[in-house]
């Protein structure tokens, strides 16, 4: 993603407003991680059915496979039912000219950080996934499968890179001085 898709850096003035971001997030990168996650699973399933001479390397890209899904989707599940309801109320707030609106905790940052750490749990998982299958690289022989789940592998590390960078970069600085200006 460049910042022309969602609406370039956090100080320039034509980026949409917190709200409209949250949702351009939530349909461009949750959505891909949305369908990527069972993709790729099921690809690793497959795989580990059929070609059982790289059994050693599949188990372990699969246990790291799983260990990130599993962060994913506890992480988009708190950014979709927590934090990003609450920067959308704050927006809409904003916008009618109204106060902080009452949220489950006293200030965005508390959630901000916690979306902070998890980021980088999950890069050092994709970074480890990396690792594992030589930077998304088939060697010589490698089967098709294999080639098409690395290919996923490098797409998704791609999009997660784009979605974490959206959110660290520009949204959460830009959520935290919406809440500044609420009174």
């Amino acid at each position: 993603m460049n910042d022309d898709h969602l609406g370039g850096d956090r100080n320039d003035d034509s980026r949409p407003p917190v709200d409209e971001f949250c949702a351009l997030i939530v349909a461009r990168h949750h959505t891909y991680l949305h369908d990527m996650i069972p993709f790729i699973s099921a690809r690793l399933d497959a795989l580990v059915e059929h070609e059982p001479a790289a059994v050693a390397l599949l188990a372990s890209t699969r246990t790291l496979f799983a260990e990130l899904a599993r962060e994913l989707q506890g992480h988009l599940a708190k950014e979709e039912n927590v934090l990003f309801p609450a920067l959308e109320a704050m927006a809409k707030a904003e916008r009618e000219g109204g106060p902080r609106p009452a949220l489950p905790f006293p200030t965005v940052l508390h959630p901000i950080r916690l979306m902070e750490t998890e980021h980088a749990r999950i890069e050092a998982v994709m970074d480890h996934l990396r690792e594992v299958t030589a930077g998304f690289v088939a060697t010589e022989g490698s089967s098709d499968g294999w080639r098409q789940c690395l290919s996923a592998f490098a797409s998704l590390d791609e999009d997660l890179r784009e979605h974490l960078r959206a959110e660290n970069e520009v949204l959460f600085p830009r959520a935290l001085e919406l809440e500044r200006r609420l009174p």
